[in-house]
């Protein structure tokens, strides 16, 4: 008779055991695929602003703009030249209510020689800011 109840009770404390292990691997699959979905989205969305260096004295940032960026109002670009030199210009108006047209371009002239780090900034309706572009040319 005890071997009866210990054969019973090993069998239900394997299977829970299994149950729960099939719980938990069928959670981290879901969050695994969770995740992924969420940085390929990321990965689909394309840059708010490009710079491109056309020679060592001029540089051209674009506004193409995309579905993220349509309460974009200023854009702000701050550029820091190898020599150690700092110019800041921007196009639009962050006091404005009128969003930045897409396809807009600033262009930046300078000693664009070496390394050029470039930070852009853009503003937005509702007031919040962010960096939009951080890169070294």
């Amino acid at each position: 008779m005890v071997d009866l109840m210990t054969s019973s009770f090993s069998r239900i404390r394997k299977g829970t055991t299994v149950l729960c292990l099939l719980t938990l691997l069928a959670l981290m699959l879901a969050a695994s695929g969770c995740t992924q979905s969420a940085s390929q989205q990321q990965q689909n969305v394309p840059l708010p602003v490009t710079a491109t260096q056309t020679d060592s004295t001029h540089i051209l940032i674009t506004y193409p703009g995309n579905t993220e960026t349509i309460n974009l109002l200023e854009l702000e670009a701050t550029i820091t030249d190898s020599a150690g030199k700092t110019q800041t210009k921007s196009i639009g108006d962050r006091h404005s209510t009128t969003p930045l047209k897409f396809g807009a371009t600033l262009p930046l002239t300078g000693s664009f020689s070496g390394n050029d780090h470039l930070l852009v900034t853009g503003y937005f309706i509702e007031g919040s800011q962010k960096l939009v572009l951080d890169t070294t040319l």
